[in-house]
């Protein structure tokens, strides 16, 4: 019997003590759609997979932003052609492009929150 209970989707939730800095980064460096603006909450989805989201919040509360625990994992394709553009855009990179012996090639950006994103392909 199949079970009636799946997981859709996970969408990633970061909060944000700079909203335009962040609509930046998402939208320019990784070049995801803005799906939701309501100015406290900004919504961003991958133009070819719409379940791969990400949501930043206002910091209205203003908590202490402690990302260390927050680390997102992308994955993508051309990876050195993503690599070529964060350095290009001075994009904080915070681990050097490197091959995994798990067969990954990566790389690791900051985004304008402090949030580690981990940009990667698998090898071929």
């Amino acid at each position: 019997m199949k079970n009636k209970l799946a997981i859709r989707r996970i969408v990633p939730n970061i909060y944000s003590n700079d909203i335009e800095k962040s609509k930046q980064f998402y939208t320019e460096f990784l070049e995801m759609e803005l799906a939701m603006d309501m100015e406290w909450i900004l919504t961003f989805v991958s133009k070819e997979n719409s379940t791969a989201q990400v949501s930043i919040f206002q910091n209205e509360k203003n908590k202490t932003l402690d990302n260390t625990a927050i680390f997102l994992s992308i994955e993508v394709t051309d990876i050195d052609d993503w690599y070529e553009r964060a350095k290009k855009q001075n994009i904080e990179i915070v681990y050097p492009i490197t091959d995994e012996t798990w067969g990954v090639r990566r790389f690791f950006v900051k985004d304008p929150n402090g949030v580690t994103i981990n940009l990667l392909a698998h090898l071929k």
